[in-house]
């Protein structure tokens, strides 16, 4: 599809009907599609970060025409956290090679937080960084072959959800205050908060999804 001058591709299994999901590849050509303000923002930036912001940005603006907001500017707080309008919710990642955007209805799913990695799989020596033991336990009883790449499913996961519960309660995680349980037979996930962060309780759970593109990224999308 097209929308705006960028081809996009959409990813319907992420989240339910109420949030959309549009993808594009990372775009040099973009940033001269990005506003004064939103220029200025990286001019001090690399290419390679101005490329993924302008395309981010540019996504942006379709997917809020979706909901019937034209033209928004996009521009980040002082915590590099969007301003997104009043009443929507959103999320962004990228990668090297493709950028993700998930707008949607705030009074219909809360927030949202989506998460892109572009890699086979996350390495073993990571695990003790990232998982908990229990985490780490149950990607043993998995078939060797398929490890990594679940490994990396549950990265990706912790990731999205820490940005749906930033706008909640302003604090960031630490990997561990966090556990994942994947369900691959379903792409299915489930966050449980190991202690209280803002108004989440310890033992909150937080369900969500993860799923591949044809170009083979690893996408993870939560709501709360």
């Amino acid at each position: 599809m097209t929308c705006s001058g960028v081809s996009f591709s959409e990813l319907p299994d992420l989240f339910d009907d109420d949030v959309v999901v549009l993808s594009a590849p990372v775009d040099e050509g973009h940033i001269a599609e990005l506003t004064a303000a939103e220029r200025a923002a990286v001019a001090r930036a690399s290419i390679k970060r101005q490329r993924e912001f302008a395309t981010a940005r540019v996504l942006a603006r379709a997917g809020l025409a979706r909901l019937g907001i034209e033209g928004f500017e996009l521009l980040n707080r002082e915590d590099r956290a969007p301003i997104w309008p009043d009443g929507i919710a959103g999320s962004i990642s990228h990668c090297d090679t493709r950028a993700f955007v998930a707008v949607a209805d705030r009074a219909m799913v809360g927030t949202v937080g989506v998460d892109v990695e572009h890699r086979d799989e996350l390495a073993r020596r990571l695990w003790r960084h990232t998982m908990l033991p229990e985490e780490i336990a149950w990607l043993d009883t998995r078939a060797e072959v398929e490890r990594g790449r679940l490994a990396l499913a549950l990265f990706s996961a912790k990731e999205a959800l820490y940005k749906a519960q930033y706008p909640w309660s302003e604090t960031f995680m630490g990997f561990h205050a966090l556990r994942v349980a994947l369900h691959p037979e379903d792409r299915r996930i489930d966050c449980i908060f190991q202690r209280e962060v803002g108004p989440f309780p310890e033992g909150t759970v937080v369900h969500g999804r993860f799923t591949e593109t044809a170009t083979g990224e690893l996408v993870a999308g939560v709501h709360i």
